[in-house]
This record gives C-alpha cells, structure tokens and sequence, in this order.
C-alpha cells in the first residue's frame, strides 16, 4: 500500500491528478501507459473521492487529507496490479446512473449506452404504430449489473421492467444496484438459452440484450485485465456457435414479444449482419446499428 509520503506534498486537487497520471504512465506499458488513457483512469479515481467537476474543485480549492489519498492509494495499487479502474473503486457511470460493480457482472460500457438509446427509439416508434399508451413491459436478456434494464427504467419510470440473468451472483449486483438508486426492476433468475427464456408466461413488448458474443479463440488477444477480471461466462461464446445467444433471443421473441415489439441486441462488429440474417423471418424488420465510431455495434427488429 502507498504510504503518505508518496504522495506530493501539495494535497490541491489539480497537484494530485497529476501525479496520479505520472505515476500511471511510469507503471503501465503500451496503450495502457498513453496520456488520455492515464488521465481518463485518475479521473475515474479521483471521482471516487469527490465527483463533482473539476472546475468546481479547482475554485474550491479542493484538498485531500490523509484519510482519502491512503484509500486512492489502494485503489491505484489494485490499478496497478492490472484490475480494471472501475472494480478498483467499485463504481462506473451508465447514461447518469452509478452501478456498482464487481467480478460478478461485465463492466458497463459507453457503448452499450448506445444500445440503450436504440432500444427506446425502436420502442416509441412501436408504440406509435401499435398504440401503446400504457401497461409497456420490457426484458433485459442477460442484464448483468443490471445497467440497460435500470437504465431503461430511470428513462420510463411508468413501464414494468424486467431483467433476466443466469448468474445468481449478477442478479444480485443488479437487485442491490436497483435498490441504490430507488428504481423497481423485476429480477429473474433463468438461462438465455433455455427455450423461451426460462418458460415464462409473461410477454413482452420491448426486448434488449448485450449477450456473451466474443468467440472464445479470441480470448488470447483481449487485453489482460478483461481476461483475468471479467467473467468469461458473460463474454465468450463457443467458435462453432457464435450466434447461439441471438438464436435463443429469437426463438424466444416467437412466443414473447408482442406483435409490434422491439427488439435490439449488442453485437459483435464482424458477426452483426449474420445477427440480422439470422433474425430475418416473415413479418419482421432488422436493421444494423453503428456507433459513434461508425462501427456496426447492434441489430434492431421490429415485430410486425
């Protein structure tokens, strides 16, 4: 653990930042030591001090004591050692929202925010076809810290959210992430790839998923702290199946989503086509998303 005299001896808030990214760059090799990354991951944990703006504690004169640089000491170490910065803290930031997070659950990533949004675009565009107004009900397949599913319900406190999850650990990041911050979310516990999703009765109107889609011979290649850290049961699929969750997603939505529904799901940037061959039936509409990169990133489909 870093002692108080490795710290510098200005405590101000813009001293310690950057002595954070300094000793980051000394540490880390390759892309991991590049300036914008080191800054993005002592912003990360400087926020676990105080996250207001750092303008804001720049004009307050913010300084930390010692109490508070022993515990961002820690969490450098543990950065240190190679664990991603956001178990480190225990926290990221999803479209507004703090989720915590752990081994247990994939990290939430800003990308994924995009899917988010793409799923309530396809559903207020459901919902003025079919004329929804009310009794809206919408699964999240594989919802992990639970961030899409409170995601979701933070942008429409009226609809019933449900989020779905193999991994009894994950459910409860989720249940706990959901009673933090207040939101109601339906959590169950069932496989996505069991017929139906688990068997349930219930059907719905929006479908959203990021589900286990990195081929596992790509593991080799992925940074380490993914590797290591993340749970592998939620990112790799087999290579002779690499579509074995958007199959389950589909043959699910036969029987449980409603005519009209949306369905969107985070994909892998070489397989999203397939994704929407794959979901190409009689009386469906598939679309490819791309994100701010322009990378294809996720398929839509719209239930008619």
């Amino acid at each position: 653990m870093r002692r108080w005299s490795d710290f510098p001896s200005d405590n101000a808030d813009r001293s310690v930042r950057t002595w954070l990214v300094q000793t980051l760059q000394a540490h880390r090799q390759g892309a991991l030591g590049e300036v914008r990354e080191c800054k993005a991951i002592a912003d990360r944990l400087m926020a676990a001090l105080d996250d207001r703006s750092r303008t804001l504690l720049e004009a307050l004169d913010r300084r930390y004591d010692e109490s508070e640089l022993n515990r961002l000491g820690q969490a450098l170490d543990r950065v240190l050692d190679g664990e991603p910065v956001q178990y480190a803290v225990g926290w990221t930031e999803f479209r507004g929202l703090r989720i915590a997070c752990g081994p247990e659950a994939l990290i939430p990533r800003p990308e994924t925010e995009e899917v988010v949004s793409w799923f309530l675009e396809g559903m207020e565009r459901a919902a003025s076809a079919m004329g929804w107004r009310q009794g809206i009900r919408v699964l999240d397949v594989g919802t992990g810290s639970g961030c899409m599913a409170l995601a979701i319900k933070a942008a429409k406190p009226a609809w019933e959210v449900w989020g779905l999850d193999q991994s009894a650990a994950a459910l409860e990041r989720a249940r706990q992430n959901g009673h933090d911050l207040g939101l109601e979310v339906q959590w169950v516990e069932a496989d996505a790839l069991s017929p139906g999703w688990g068997g349930g009765a219930e059907v719905f109107h929006g479908v959203v998923s990021n589900p286990p889609y990195i081929p596992a011979s790509e593991a080799a290649s992925m940074d380490a702290h993914v590797r290591q850290y993340e749970p592998g049961m939620a990112l790799f699929v087999p290579d002779d199946a690499p579509l074995c969750f958007y199959e389950a997603l589909l043959a699910g939505a036969r029987s449980r989503l409603h005519r009209g529904g949306c369905m969107v799901a985070e994909c892998h940037a070489e397989f999203t086509q397939k994704v929407a061959d794959c979901w190409q039936l009689e009386a469906v509409e598939t679309e490819v998303l791309c994100d701010l990169q322009g990378a294809e990133r996720a398929v839509r489909l719209i239930r008619h």
